[in-house]
């Protein structure tokens, strides 16, 4: 665990809004964060799987047991799996930090 100073300034400012404890505050933060970068990758995994009318795991077999070269549709894959994959992390993290 870091330790982390914090000006007494600082502190004034959380305590005269009844906020004794800062780590609440990093970790509402935490979380916020995180909520934030799930809502962006959910509306970019969600738009590719309005696009092909498919989930995630089947477009990926079927691309890839395809044959087919489609640079755009490779493209919107890689695009996807990295969103799919974002998600993964953000969900473990939520987990981690009991949201």
């Amino acid at each position: 665990m870091q330790v982390v100073q914090i000006k007494e300034a600082v502190k004034d400012v959380f305590q005269s809004f009844g906020i004794s404890d800062v780590g609440v505050i990093l970790e509402n933060e935490a979380i916020m964060l995180l909520l934030t970068k799930e809502s962006r990758y959910r509306a970019e995994y969600n738009q590719f799987r309005k696009k092909y009318n498919s989930e995630f795991d089947d477009f990926k077999t079927k691309v890839e047991t395809s044959g087919k070269e489609d640079f755009e549709v490779e493209d919107d894959l890689m695009d996807w799996e990295f969103a799919a994959n974002a998600l993964r992390t953000i969900d473990e993290k939520k987990r981690s930090l009991g949201v």
